[in-house]
């Protein structure tokens, strides 16, 4: 584990969100660039970017160069408004994506987008190759053992940022059977797709979903039942979604989509925005516009705040699940790397010890005769057969103090 390392920048850094816009825009494939401009013996990366927290998650060859990628890094990414990324190495790397998956770190305690996000993170990297068998393993660990640590979460408590903007939709709209208009979702992230599966599952019955590629949505939307029109034709006349009463809106845009002039062609007498997108997909200006209605992620943070005490009590119980987790996953991916290196130990010593012995046989015993070199290849064969009883436990104390221990200059803080 001495070969992970992570850089993160989460809505635990700043009370404004808008901090994480400088990292926003970055891509698979423009990190894969500055990566290569460190310098670093970097084996292994994916990018993790959600609406709270941007992350890069690799692992290096030499664990000793960690703190002189890290530097490296922040001298070529984008500045961050003078905020210092956490920087983690080694075993609290594993802990930190345990807790990660399980919706530990997330803002609303639990949530279960992430997972997804963290599944379409690896998805990516494996596509552009980019991610190594260390990240691989790990990565295939942490998502096994963090259903156990979610196991430890109450069921009561808001599952994700999207559940938690649906209740505040139904709460603004008296319930969201309680008119036949229609609510429509902008997007196609995860966000979007659990945003139109909460809505139909708790009663909205007339959904629209838009996006700007139809593609991205059309088998979600045929599963769920709701219509579809793409944001071009949204945008050029709104009014052919009909009179909407909400609008819930999670692009990846660098602009407002939703501006005053869209929302004064749809000519209707209120409208709720529920804006899940960082940067903003809603305008400022309608903000505080008459019969318009804002639901924000500063909004829904403000809400989980207020839940403080009850999401630590929860995350209490569930940190023992973690260390627990973290043993099994270390032992785990111990186990299944002393099989392979204890084969190559045994072949090693079989190798060198034959070389010897054919070298002792054809230099200062080359006098020995048939009857004796047999005596002496029976003993060869029999010690080899010893060295092959190396029970699997010590090669795994080997590899556990190798692969586990955390350098003693302390950097996996």
């Amino acid at each position: 584990m001495r070969h992970l390392g992570a850089i993160i920048l989460s809505h635990e850094q700043a009370e404004d969100l808008s901090h994480l816009l400088p990292w926003k825009g970055l891509s698979q494939q423009q990190l894969e660039s500055l990566v290569e401009e460190t310098g670093q013996p970097i084996s292994g990366f994916l990018l993790l970017s959600t609406c709270n927290r941007v992350e890069i998650i690799y692992s290096i060859e030499d664990p000793s160069l960690h703190a002189t990628f890290y530097e490296r890094m922040l001298s070529l990414l984008p500045s961050v408004n003078g905020l210092h990324p956490v920087f983690k190495t080694g075993r609290p790397v594993a802990r930190h994506l345990l807790r990660l998956a399980a919706g530990l770190e997330s803002m609303v305690l639990g949530e279960t987008d992430i997972r997804h996000q963290m599944k379409e993170a690896k998805a990516a990297a494996i596509e552009a190759g980019h991610l190594d068998y260390r990240l691989r393993s790990m990565l295939q660990a942490v998502f096994k053992h963090s259903r156990y640590v979610r196991s430890f979460i109450p069921a009561n408590l808001p599952l994700s940022v999207s559940s938690l903007a649906v209740r505040f939709l139904e709460e603004a709209l008296g319930g969201l059977d309680s008119s036949s208009d229609p609510i429509a979702i902008i997007g196609s992230g995860p966000m979007s797709r659990h945003t139109a599966e909460y809505l139909s599952k708790w009663g909205a019955s007339n959904l629209i979903w838009i996006n700007r590629t139809i593609e991205k949505i059309e088998n979600d939307a045929n599963r769920l039942g709701t219509k579809v029109l793409s944001l071009a034709e949204f945008q050029a006349n709104p009014s052919i979604a009909g009179r909407l009463r909400a609008i819930v809106s999670a692009t990846s845009s660098e602009h407002p989509i939703i501006t005053t002039e869209l929302v004064e062609r749809l000519s209707v007498p209120s409208l709720t925005l529920v804006d899940l997108a960082l940067p903003s997909d809603v305008s400022p200006s309608l903000e505080n516009r008459p019969g318009v209605q804002l639901i924000s992620l500063d909004r829904i943070r403000t809400r989980l705040e207020a839940n403080r005490k009850q999401r630590e009590e929860a995350a209490s119980r569930a940190e023992t699940a973690v260390e627990e987790s973290l043993f099994r996953l270390e032992s785990e991916l111990i186990h299944s790397m002393s099989g392979p290196i204890l084969k190559e130990l045994q072949k090693d010593i079989r190798n060198q010890a034959q070389k010897r012995l054919e070298g002792l046989l054809q230099g200062r015993l080359s006098h020995l005769n048939a009857r004796d070199r047999r005596i002496l290849y029976d003993w060869a064969i029999r010690s080899h057969r010893e060295m092959n009883r190396i029970h699997r436990s010590g090669v795994e104390q080997i590899l556990r103090n190798y692969f586990v221990e955390e350098p003693a200059r302390g950097s996996g803080s």
